[in-house]
């Protein structure tokens, strides 16, 4: 494979295959390898330090009511942090969507007694909503498949909106103080415009699906990305300790948010968990013999099913041995 080096400061780059840009590790400037990419449209958001990670851990901890219990047999094993690209831009999607809603309607009348009743019956009840907005959408600049938090880093990210620095104007002094390992571009701008337009149109149809029972018809377009820009996020892996096992929390680089965690289970979470199988058994039993003596033959069914889906749940959950949190 042809050596890469830094246009600026002539240092080796690493570069694969699929690499686009190839930010160098020593100086901080992003170099054109191939494909349609300006450098001038990179940016990045500034990483705290891996101190302060390690100090927004350990308040995670303080703050978690099953870890602070349990903190001084808790043991950091290593932190690590990088910077992962993205591409971010607004899409702007107008069109029309008629879709169908299945609704109760219920209606008081007096009866030829005197008395009030309430007579309900299910209508299809149909819309049409025209859609004209702009979404501001981020996606991954990278083809591997993703792992754990990136998704909940994205979220966060699109909460907070975080300041940025354009990566042309640092300098090796301020890179020094930012820099982290820095994973390869894997997109280009042609291929994240394509994306975006897709995505544009997944976010209104899922928008849609969600709230009607039915699509009836669905003519929206995409308009073409604007505002494209790469940006790096940095994102810091916390592995820990604790007993025999090894967990992990992962942060948000720039304002060290905890936004995904592993977490040890401990004595009161387990019993809280085999509690959850016991009342499922329960409901199941209980309400399976109930509808049983009585004839309500729906019912035994809806309770069973009911009941092995609680068991069944918070089974599982005592046989993973540990806890997955979103959010700080």
């Amino acid at each position: 494979m042809e050596a890469f080096k830094c246009e600026r400061c002539g240092a080796p780059l690493e570069v694969s295959p699929e690499t686009i840009v190839a930010v160098c590790h020593y100086c901080g400037f992003p170099n054109h390898i191939t494909g349609n990419l300006k450098t001038e449209d990179m940016f990045l958001v500034p990483s705290l330090s891996k101190g302060q990670i390690a100090e927004a851990f350990w308040r995670n901890v303080e703050r978690d009511f099953d870890l602070r219990r349990i903190k001084n047999s808790i043991q950091i094993i290593e932190i690590e942090g990088h910077y992962a690209p993205y591409w971010v831009g607004e899409v702007h999607v107008e069109g029309r969507v008629d879709y169908t809603v299945i609704e109760e309607e219920c209606e008081t009348y007096t009866d030829s007694r005197g008395g009030t009743r309430t007579r309900c019956r299910t209508v299809e009840k149909h819309y049409s909503d025209y859609v004209d907005e702009t979404l501001n959408l981020i996606g991954s600049a990278r083809r591997q498949v993703e792992s754990f938090g990136v998704t909940d880093i994205v979220r966060h990210y699109s909460k907070t909106r975080p300041k940025e620095k354009r990566l042309l104007d640092l300098d090796e002094s301020q890179w020094e103080k930012l820099k982290l390992e820095v994973l390869n571009t894997e997109m280009d701008e042609e291929q994240a415009r394509l994306m975006m337009r897709e995505d544009a149109i997944d976010v209104i149809r899922n928008r849609y699906s969600a709230k009607a029972d039915r699509i009836d018809r669905f003519e929206v377009k995409a308009n073409e990305p604007r505002n494209i820009r790469l940006l790096l996020l940095p994102m810091w892996t916390v592995y820990y300790k604790f007993e025999n096992s090894i967990f992990h929390a992962v942060f948000a680089g720039w304002d060290g948010k905890r936004v995904a965690s592993t977490e040890p289970m401990t004595a009161l979470r387990r019993v809280e968990y085999l509690g959850g199988v016991a009342l499922g058994i329960l409901i199941g039993a209980v309400g399976g013999a109930y509808g049983a003596n009585s004839g309500a033959f729906a019912l035994t069914g809806i309770t069973i099913g009911l009941g092995s889906v609680l068991s069944g749940y918070f089974g599982l959950k005592v046989l993973e041995g540990q806890r997955v949190e979103r959010g700080g």
